[in-house]
């Protein structure tokens, strides 16, 4: 037998921080054109890439195949006053509705620049992302003594599929932003409310 040693890979670097994991969803209602919902104060997000095989024993051995995708994202959130993000969850469950989901790696490490088909010499920033239609298994509203939360939990349709998510940089920033600078007698009025103002 000859003698084969065809080498490691090996990854060295800093992992991806779960911050920078955001998820945006988007009613199936929405006109075309519309944008995506960043849910206020997420929490916590996972995605679960599941789903079933056929595992079976025979006179010759065990047969394992592959059968069904059943993906999935739970998310967690708090609930903040403005957020469309509960409504469209709410309104997806009740009335039998599906929701888009993205899974959205906000990473400038992963960032890549896309050509424009419209305008060849330009080109825009965009994110790795996964892609589905989600059918509301459940929403949990907790009203305990603290903040009130919501849980949520999107069954994927078929499995969700790779793409990119466009954000510019003044995107990013805005979506990042919690309170900008301001210096002594800009505005007037408490953080967050709607009486904020010059």
């Amino acid at each position: 037998m000859a003698y084969v040693d065809n080498g490691v890979e090996t990854t060295k670097g800093t992992p991806t921080l779960g911050k920078k994991i955001w998820y945006f969803i988007q009613a199936t209602s929405a006109a075309a054109g519309s944008k995506a919902i960043l849910p206020a104060a997420q929490t916590d997000g996972s995605t679960s890439i599941e789903g079933d095989s056929i595992d079976e024993q025979t006179k010759f051995g065990r047969v394992v195949m592959p059968s069904t995708n059943e993906d999935s994202i739970e998310l967690s959130t708090y609930v903040v006053p403005g957020d469309k993000a509960i409504d469209i969850i709410k309104d997806a469950k009740h009335n039998g509705h599906q929701v888009k989901v993205w899974r959205v790696n906000v990473d400038k490490r992963f960032a890549i620049q896309e050509q424009d088909d419209a305008e060849p010499a330009q080109t825009h920033q965009a994110f790795p992302a996964m892609f589905g239609y989600g059918v509301v298994d459940s929403l949990d509203i907790d009203d305990g003594d603290d903040l009130v939360s919501a849980d949520y939990t999107l069954n994927i349709i078929g499995k969700l599929t790779d793409g990119t998510f466009p954000l510019t940089d003044e995107q990013l920033s805005a979506l990042e932003e919690l309170a900008k600078f301001e210096r002594p007698g800009e505005t007037t009025g408490d953080f967050g409310s709607d009486d904020l103002g010059q």
